[in-house]
């Protein structure tokens, strides 16, 4: 039968775990975003809507981000 007694707790602040999970949505963000591009870029058949569609699609998206940011550097 395994101990759980002999494991070490890790002493990780909060600060320090929200800013990375924050980096990681970053990342998945970015991946992401790439991909979407790519593919909206490559297989849309009309250029308005896909203008319009990235346009939304980011001005929606990065004050999302930057409010998160925000809050990650704050807490």
């Amino acid at each position: 039968m395994l101990d759980l007694s002999q494991f070490q707790t890790i002493d990780l602040p909060i600060h320090t775990l929200v800013m990375l999970v924050f980096y990681f949505v970053l990342g998945a963000y970015a991946s992401f975003s790439a991909i979407f591009y790519y593919h909206w870029k490559t297989y849309g058949s009309d250029t308005k809507v896909t203008l319009y569609t990235l346009i939304l699609y980011f001005s929606i998206t990065i004050p999302l981000l930057i409010v998160m940011g925000i809050m990650a550097l704050i807490i």
